[in-house]
């Protein structure tokens, strides 16, 4: 039952979506901007970076405070990491918008950050790297994903987070299909250079 209750609560919480919002706060449906992403990235490509960073904070804070609500409630670590991962889902599956959300790397972001400090910062870190190096913010967001279920695979016994990080990896690679076939057809919007093909 606690589980159950976590993952019904963490889906609500990640249903919230910043980016929609945020656009909307700057008169701009997301939905009809730049990728259609309803996420922090294409916030901050299509609408303005300083709005970008609001939508991406939001994401972040709304699977960690799903978790750490869980997990204070019912004293059970596993159940935040439901929680933190059903916010994820919720982003990426929000009912409220036709189940067609943000492609769920902050709201990823969020729950490491709820799994382990060390473990977000450092994945941050190579967040950054990857982007900066190949401009894509999608290449980061996928290489996060696989490398913290990779971490945890090897390092954590517990019977529920493995599954969960193997789930959300899968749906974060299926969100981010089209991504991979513009990245391979060069014409995907660069993360910091929207043109980076024309010469």
């Amino acid at each position: 039952m606690e589980y159950i209750i976590s993952a019904i609560i963490g889906y609500l919480f990640g249903c919230v979506n910043t980016a929609y919002i945020v656009a909307k706060l700057k008169g701009i449906n997301i939905k009809k901007t730049g990728t259609t992403n309803a996420g922090a990235s294409n916030v901050f490509i299509s609408v303005g970076k300083i709005y970008g960073v609001f939508a991406a904070i939001g994401d972040v804070l709304k699977s960690f405070i799903a978790a750490e609500l869980m997990y204070l409630i019912f004293d059970n670590f596993e159940a935040g990491i439901i929680a933190g991962g059903m916010a994820v889902i919720g982003h990426i599956f929000p009912f409220w918008i036709k189940f067609n959300g943000g492609k769920g790397l902050a709201s990823l972001m969020g729950l490491i950050l709820f799994y382990d400090f060390w473990a977000c910062f450092f994945t941050f870190l190579f967040l950054i790297a990857v982007t900066l190096i190949t401009d894509f913010i999608a290449l980061g967001s996928l290489s996060v994903a696989t490398v913290m279920t990779i971490y945890v695979c090897m390092f954590d016994e517990r019977s529920v987070i493995l599954p969960v990080f193997i789930i959300l990896t899968i749906i974060i690679w299926f969100k981010h299909r089209e991504n991979i076939v513009r990245i391979k057809n060069k014409t995907e919007i660069g993360f910091l250079r929207k043109n980076k093909y024309k010469k």
